[in-house]
């Protein structure tokens, strides 16, 4: 994902928490959150960089981490 790509947040959006979630918002900035170790076999781990999005939707700004989001195909 980069700067201007539509996305749908699956987690929370920037409204009030447990309220209804937007469908989508627009990517604002991304910056590098931390490194995380992840098996991807048995006894085998790879460093994977983890990043965190600034998002804006109706309700507002908030920040999100990239398994949280959702690309959006914007050539339907």
């Amino acid at each position: 994902m980069k700067v201007g790509d539509i996305v749908k947040p699956l987690m929370a959006c920037g409204g009030v928490p447990g309220g209804i979630r937007c469908e989508s918002a627009v990517v604002l900035s991304k910056e590098h959150s931390h490194n995380e170790n992840v098996e991807i076999a048995m006894f085998e781990y790879e460093t994977i960089e983890v990043y965190e999005y600034e998002l804006i939707c109706p309700c507002g700004t908030f920040e999100e981490y990239e398994n949280h989001l959702e690309l959006i195909d914007e050539s339907r």
